[in-house]
């Protein structure tokens, strides 16, 4: 092999020996590169409460930066989600949707947020028209078939019943996150009076104790009790534990990661939200300007799209991070009390969260016109409990939808669901 000849005056002046270590890595850096590498190939896993029973878990602090220096004293982030249903186009009489989940977009570092601008102007044009109850509806939540983002807090927490599965990322709801945060200021309060320089209980790295959350039926509701189990010795990370927790991903950049896909399905979903509003917002100078700006402001790189033809691996991961077993069971409940029931327009909606979860989690679990929103539910729970198989699925062959929506049954009102 013929050696390449280096005929400049400046290599001439230097040995091959300095020229190598002139560009040797130092161990800092190698460090700082291998985290920083290391995180885009880290498939986040998500911590979920989809049977009763009590959790143990970990709760881990926000890691600092590589200098030492913090974005957030603290051990969560809060996060304002949606999940969007849009309906598939279909020939045929069976409805059938996508769900995607979107951050609010400003959250993100974006300076404008579509859904936010197109719920001020239908709340408007709403009222304006003197219909104060679609006016409402429309400012709500989106379970109520609202544009309202939903409030949570995400963490990172180990399982200790399986610690070694590693770090698992969770989102608590607020009410749940409010009440984890009051037992915590009670029980540092009790620990500063002996210890003015004591930790944080739950999320320090040597002193935190763990977190129970009980998930349990009281009736027909599902009630989640969380404690902090001050009576176990305190839980310290390793030093391979805090390596993985430095080399794990930011949790904001795993809940505001917003991608053309999702821009693409937003627009879908507001231009189905005309329709069913019966509204022309989206031709507005409004909305147009604000979906230019936000498409500028995209990277150019990003060449996801989405589209009905075909589930692609950002649905796929869009779906996995945005349907849980626990919402549907929530989302049941909330029914329950407001009393409605499965042939109105919001038991349709959790009847298709049902369908989707399904796919999704891939249960053999079959949707038909003679089971009942609570029946589904009960064989999804069955099914991830290892306790339903394809004989039980197939009992009941019949068409997904009725004819006749009268045809379908209605679940017993406080039934208590899911019996132990």
């Amino acid at each position: 092999m013929q050696e390449e000849q280096f005929d400049t005056t400046d290599f001439m002046n230097k040995s091959v020996e300095s020229l190598f270590l002139g560009i040797q890595e130092s161990y800092s850096e190698a460090q700082a590169r291998a985290i920083e590498e290391n995180k885009s190939f880290q498939k986040t896993e998500y911590f979920r409460m989809d049977k009763l029973g009590v959790y143990s878990i970990r709760i881990l602090p926000v890691a600092p930066n590589q200098d030492g220096t913090a974005d957030r004293k603290s051990y969560e982030y809060p996060i304002s989600q949606m999940l969007l249903e849009i309906e598939k186009p279909s020939s045929g009489t069976k409805q059938q949707y996508v769900y995607v989940t979107v951050p609010r977009t400003t959250d993100a570092g974006y300076s404008v947020d579509l859904i936010d601008t197109y719920r001020k102007a239908a709340v408007t044009q709403a009222k304006a028209r003197g219909d104060e109850k679609l006016a409402e509806k429309i400012g709500g939540g989106t379970f109520g078939g609202g544009l309202k983002y939903t409030y949570g807090h995400a963490l990172y927490v180990f399982d200790l019943s399986n610690r070694a599965k590693g770090i698992q990322l969770m989102t608590l709801s607020h009410s749940q996150f409010k009440d984890l945060d009051e037992r915590r200021f009670k029980l540092w309060q009790k620990k500063l009076v002996k210890n003015p320089h004591y930790s944080c209980p739950i999320s320090s790295v040597y002193n935190a104790y763990p977190v129970e959350i009980e998930k349990k039926k009281n009736g027909s509701k599902t009630e989640y009790i969380i404690s902090i189990d001050n009576e176990s010795e305190p839980v310290a990370l390793t030093l391979e534990e805090l390596n993985a927790l430095m080399s794990a991903p930011r949790i904001p950049e795993i809940i505001h990661r917003y991608s053309r896909f999702q821009y693409e399905a937003t627009l879908e979903y507001l231009r189905q939200c005309d329709v069913k509003y019966e509204m022309k917002l989206m031709e507005t100078d409004e909305m147009k300007a604000a979906i230019a700006q936000l498409a500028s402001e995209l990277p150019a790189d990003d060449t996801s799209s989405f589209s009905f033809d075909k589930r692609t691996k950002d649905s796929r991961d869009n779906a996995s991070a945005g349907i849980t077993a626990d919402s549907l069971f929530n989302r049941f409940d909330e029914l329950q009390e407001q009393g409605l029931g499965d042939k109105s327009e919001e038991g349709q909606e959790l009847r298709g969260l049902i369908r989707a979860f399904v796919e999704q989690e891939r249960l053999p679990v079959r949707v038909t016109r003679s089971t009942t929103n609570s029946d589904l539910l009960d064989m999804i729970e069955a099914a991830l409990e290892g306790g339903v198989g394809e004989e039980e699925a197939e009992q009941n062959p019949e068409e997904e939808y009725p004819d006749n929506e009268e045809e379908q049954q209605e679940p017993t009102s406080g039934r208590n669901r899911r019996r132990r």
